[in-house]
């Protein structure tokens, strides 16, 4: 069955869409069967997979129809992925107040977990129906973190969603708090970390060692040019940092 991972983070700008896709892309490049579904309104990660939207069955069909998750798959150059789409920005409103309401992706997801490796999910900057559908269905959750501009507050709200979602998704843990945009050798970066080392343990889990510096390189690879970082960059600072995080991700998750 495939192992399910979150990309979430309540805060928005905080590096969830390029995470997953690099993400999601290194594990494809190791010859992994990846699906990726993107859940966030923006359509981000469905542009740079450049899946169809229109005339096209999307997440919003599966949280307002119940649409089979197979039937919502698109398969591109860069892979499997489910696409989302802007009616999303209404999900408060478009999905059924009822007691299936959040648990729309689980359903629709069973049929194809058997069919892959992994299921990589980027999610939105809100705790609202469709992430907490993700949480509902998930195995793990990434939390991407940049060193600056980040609260605490904001954190721990997350982490209240976290604990009530494993109230009935018993499998759900958070693998980890990865710290991106980083500036090696700082006292800030220094310090960033273990305030990151100390928010995850209270998360009950710990911060992944790998950080991932920023770079020009991903920015254009994955929202300019659409392609994958590690093509893009093969030696590029980022692109390193990224399949190390992957190697640790790898290493918890069948630890």
């Amino acid at each position: 069955m495939a192992v399910k991972i979150a990309v979430a983070n309540q805060k928005g700008g905080v590096g969830k869409t390029t995470t997953s896709i690099c993400m999601a892309q290194e594990l494809k490049f190791r010859g992994k069967r990846v699906l990726f579904i993107d859940t966030d309104s923006q359509c981000n990660s469905t542009k740079f997979y450049e899946a169809q939207i229109k005339d096209a069955a999307t997440f919003v069909d599966i949280l307002c129809g119940d649409e089979p998750a197979a039937d919502c798959i698109q398969e591109t150059a860069k892979g499997f992925i489910i696409p989302s789409d802007p009616l999303l920005s209404d999900a408060e409103t478009m999905v059924k107040v009822d007691e299936r309401r959040f648990t729309h992706l689980k359903r629709s997801i069973r049929s194809v977990e058997k069919d892959f490796d992994y299921i990589i999910i980027d999610t939105p900057p809100s705790i609202g129906v469709a992430l907490k559908n993700v949480l509902a269905m998930a195995d793990y959750i990434v939390i991407p973190v940049e060193e600056s501009g980040w609260a605490l507050d904001g954190l721990m709200d997350f982490a209240h969603a976290i604990e009530l979602a494993q109230d009935n998704n018993e499998k759900l843990s958070v693998a980890g708090i990865l710290t991106i945009k980083a500036k090696a050798n700082t006292k800030k970066s220094s310090r960033m970390a273990d305030l990151a080392s100390s928010i995850a343990e209270k998360l009950g889990s710990t911060r992944f060692e790998t950080m991932i510096r920023e770079s020009v390189a991903c920015a254009e690879a994955l929202t300019e040019y659409y392609v994958p970082l590690h093509e893009y960059a093969p030696k590029g600072n980022t692109t390193l940092d990224y399949r190390e995080f992957v190697n640790e991700l790898e290493a918890r998750i069948n630890g």
